[in-house]
């Protein structure tokens, strides 16, 4: 049976676990632990463990346990075994699998290649369960063979639903594969033993993570130290700026840098630009590919678009680990493959995307609109949908307060792991170009920030004052708007929109029933449509609207999906709305191959309550058609 995290009486315990743990691996404790948080609080009343701190603290008791039961030799469990019955499992191992491989070597021989981590992971403290049926082996594999070097295995039970199985499972498998060679293996794990250490080699691990916020420093040193009796090279995680100072004290070559803060689940990108910028004015040599290498710089946590990778590969990072957007992938080597490690592939999708010709990236983004709740945000966001819309027009069944919107903007924002809405204007400034370049680059932009990891809220207006939306933009915390009325093309300015960016639906009256009006309804919508167009829009939504009608949207048809065809043939991406539903969205992927889908009605149970099964279903159906739609591209 998994062992479960604690419960709320067993934190008196771990509180003086963590602390003993600090003064035992400690010589002058001031010294030793003054990067850790909350070190010096042990006696002030009012301090709280942290989740890593939690964890780390249980992970202490568990081993504290495990070691009593090996001298008593109560059981054969994994954490049960003696220091020598895994050091014989370890020589036996490695005689018959072949011995460890460097991680930093790997890293470097990746050049120009990016080098990526793939993670798996199934579950986290911060979202709960992410995949946890899929078999480690199996998907080890499915990362290896689609360009993965370095697979990081959980191991950690409690939380992360991990164990050491899978960590030998993805070994064994891994070698096995097709493709030469095989990856590096990581065991990632809340390590404070050079036991863990062992162990780790023990079930085929060729490296381990030491978190140094986590670890006082002689205690870092000595595991550093021992990694390296192995042939370990391991990676050391750092966040804060005294975290790399000790690291680098301690010895350590492959840096990773954390871009989540674990005491506070908060995501910051820019911590690895920071770390880069710290080891460049050391005069450190970690630049991926300089021939005078010797560290190497890792980003962990947050990506998951090739913009993200290039970003980290212009700074000189030689390895990016990815998890959660790769677990919840409908198909990894797919995932994987977008991720354009290597710069000529990246390259390549720019000049495509640029080249003035057709629009054919895709479909990047899956919204679900009208969310009443914050339980149907956090489903919309756990079933991997980039936006998240709430609406604010008078006349919908679907209609929310601020005070409403702001609760669910606050799951949202939980589950991105952030606290505030997201800035695009660094973006958006380096915009530039006619209507239709200009709306090809925000696409781009979108795409970049709105991801399934970290969704994004957009609030629906129609026809509704630029001071109202101020109002709702800066009470509610929203990060984009759609504007669904009359307003026109300029209304978009984020001068007149609170600041924030607009998608701009366009009606497109439902579809005709004779061919012949049809095709003359698509070429009068196409030339209407690519007269009128301005920069101002973030991008261009189609929404089906029945003739005579004083408003659209909300319809629950469908219009002449050719139109959007024909429009993103000019090469302007669009995303689609009207009447799409989980049984239909494949046939639209697949057909269209639009930049963006939107649903409401079709994922309902009654208006503004949503269906489990049906938004589970329609982000799932479309992401498999457009990797299926995409094969031919």
């Amino acid at each position: 049976m998994r062992k479960l995290p604690p419960t709320e009486e067993d934190e008196p315990m771990l509180y003086q676990s963590w602390f003993q743990y600090l003064k035992d691996n400690s010589e002058d404790f001031d010294r030793d632990c003054g990067h850790i948080y909350g070190f010096d609080l042990e006696t002030s009343g009012d301090f709280t463990l942290s989740m890593l701190q939690r964890i780390t603290a249980q992970r202490i008791v568990d081993y504290a346990k495990e070691e009593e039961r090996t001298s008593e030799k109560t059981d054969d469990s994994d954490n049960s075994k003696s220091e020598k019955d895994l050091m014989d499992q370890y020589n036996t191992f490695k005689s018959e699998n072949g011995p460890i491989l460097s991680l930093f070597e790997k890293i470097q021989n990746e050049s120009p290649k990016m080098a990526l981590a793939a993670e798996f992971k199934k579950a986290s403290p911060s979202k709960g369960e992410i995949n946890p049926n899929l078999k480690a082996g199996e998907q080890a594999t499915s990362y290896f063979e689609a360009g993965a070097s370095v697979i990081s295995v959980l191991t950690e039970e409690r939380w992360f639903q991990g164990n050491l199985r899978d960590l030998r499972d993805a070994r064994l498998q891994t070698q096995n594969s097709p493709r030469e060679g095989r990856p590096v293996i990581l065991r990632k794990d809340f390590v404070v033993s050079k036991y863990q250490i062992l162990e780790a080699a023990a079930y085929g691990a060729d490296t381990i993570l030491l978190i140094v916020a986590v670890t006082p420093a002689p205690l870092l040193k000595e595991l550093i130290d021992y990694a390296r009796e192995f042939g370990m090279e391991p990676l050391v995680e750092v966040h804060a700026d005294a975290e790399l100072q000790v690291a680098l004290d301690c010895g350590a070559k492959v840096i990773g840098v954390n871009n989540r803060n674990l005491h506070t689940f908060q995501m910051d990108l820019a911590t690895t630009d920071k770390t880069a910028a710290i080891l460049g004015d050391k005069g450190l040599a970690f630049n991926h590919g300089d021939e005078k290498q010797t560290y190497a710089l890792c980003a962990l946590s947050g990506m998951s678009t090739s913009e993200d990778v290039q970003r980290y590969r212009n700074l000189g990072v030689g390895m990016v680990l990815i998890g959660e957007s790769l677990m919840r992938a409908s198909d990894p080597g797919k995932a994987i493959q977008n991720l354009c490690l290597d710069p000529a592939d990246y390259e390549k999708s720019l000049s495509t995307s640029n080249s003035g010709g057709a629009y054919i990236g895709g479909t990047k983004i899956v919204k679900v609109c009208g969310i009443t709740s914050p339980e149907d945000a956090l489903l919309a966001c756990k079933s991997g949908a980039n936006l998240i819309g709430v609406i604010f027009a008078e006349k919908s069944k679907r209609k929310v307060s601020s005070d409403d919107a702001k609760k669910i903007v606050e799951a949202v924002q939980s589950f991105g792991e952030r606290d505030v809405p997201c800035d695009f204007s660094s973006y958006l400034e380096k915009v530039e170009g006619s209507p239709i370049s200009a709306l090809s680059q925000k696409s781009r932009i979108l795409t970049q920030l709105a991801t399934s990891r970290r969704p994004l809220v957009v609030g629906v207006f129609q026809n509704q004052s630029p001071e109202f939306i101020a109002e709702v933009v800066q009470n509610a915390g929203l990060d984009l708007v759609q504007l669904h009325g009359k307003e026109g093309f300029e209304a978009c300015d984020p001068s007149k929109t609170g600041g924030v960016p607009a998608i701009r639906v366009m009606d497109i009256p439902a579809s005709e029933n004779n061919e012949e009006d049809k095709e003359k309804s698509r070429e009068t919508m196409l030339e209407e449509i690519m007269g009128s167009l301005t920069n101002d829009p973030l991008a261009i939504l189609f929404d089906t609207t029945i003739r005579g009608s004083s408003a659209g949207g909300g319809t629950g048809q469908t219009f002449d999906w050719e139109i959007a065809s024909k429009i993103q043939s000019e090469g302007l991406p669009i995303l689609i709305a009207g009447g799409l539903t989980p049984s239909n969205i494949g046939e639209a992927v697949a057909g269209v191959r639009p930049f963006g889908v939107d649903v409401s009605s079709g994922t309902e149970q009654s208006p503004g309550k949503k269906d489990a099964d049906k938004v589970r279903d329609f982000v799932k159906f479309a992401r498999v058609a457009n990797d299926e739609a995409s094969k031919g591209f």
